[in-house]
């Protein structure tokens, strides 16, 4: 039985999701920034029929869809006809529950990531950075935002030249992600520019996704990814949140291998 979720699943939608938290951390994050009557949000679930355990969620966050399920069998045909109805252009989550909708579904295209951890046990050497390094790296959180947002736009404008990223955030997307706590985003500026950066993305209490890693094509090569990725990481492993990342490029997974992360598995993305 599939139906829509209301805050009277909210324990039993985050016992089920929580079973494997990294790879649900943006349906953790979602409900706990928005509930479940936010117009950006919504999420459907499917019950065992015998033993009425929560068994697959879809979870729709503005145009955006993510499901999972720890179980080997759900109802598809129903989940389509609700992924038809949003008419949401993208579906996403863990390789095992995505790619039997591979046939079930429209997909124009499909695309596979590595998907990385990094917990609080990871060797703290292999975050330091120099003096002269730390202080080079800057960071805008909810607390110093609105004085930032000169600094917010110029990390618009770099997201934007990354040829890599298909989908860049907006100015009023990261302003909102940052006024609620869910991102804090680290960059280095260089002549007058935003030059590099990695920020976080649905942030809560005991985790957090690193997004948008990236260096301007002209200022790559001198570790300055890795900068914003040491302090990033460093800070929120002394707040005790485990971080994870998607990667599909091999000279990117080496450098986040040497930071301490891992691969726990891969994640699909299919445009509908």
């Amino acid at each position: 039985m599939i139906r829509k979720l209301s805050n009277a699943d909210f324990k039993t939608l985050m016992d089920f999701v929580r079973k494997e938290k990294e790879w649900n951390i943006f349906i953790i994050g979602d409900i706990l920034s928005f509930g479940f009557d936010s117009p950006v949000v919504e999420v459907w679930g499917e019950f065992d029929i015998v033993s009425g355990n929560l068994k697959a969620v879809l979870l729709r966050y503005r145009r955006d869809l993510i499901f999972y399920s720890d179980s080997d069998s759900w109802d598809i045909d129903s989940f389509c006809n609700i992924i038809l109805t949003t008419r949401c252009k993208v579906f996403s989550g863990k390789k095992d529950a995505v790619m039997p909708f591979l046939k079930a579904l429209n997909v124009l295209n499909k695309r596979e990531q590595l998907f990385m951890k990094l917990d609080s046990s990871v060797d703290k050497n292999k975050l330091e950075l120099s003096q002269e390094e730390f202080e080079k790296v800057r960071v805008i959180n909810k607390d110093n935002l609105e004085e930032n947002l000169d600094k917010l736009e110029l990390i618009v404008y770099l997201y934007q030249s990354i040829e890599e990223f298909l989908n860049p955030s907006t100015f009023e997307q990261l302003r909102q992600d940052v006024l609620m706590g869910r991102s804090r985003i680290y960059y280095i500026e260089e002549d007058g520019m935003v030059v590099s950066s990695a920020r976080t993305g649905a942030e809560i209490a005991d985790m957090a996704m690193v997004l948008s890693v990236c260096t301007m094509h002209e200022y790559r090569s001198r570790g300055y990814a890795t900068m914003c990725m040491k302090r990033l990481c460093s800070d929120l492993i002394k707040e005790g949140k485990s971080l994870c990342l998607f990667c599909d490029n091999p000279k990117a997974a080496n450098i986040y291998r040497k930071i301490g992360f891992q691969q726990i598995g891969t994640w699909v993305t299919l445009g509908l």
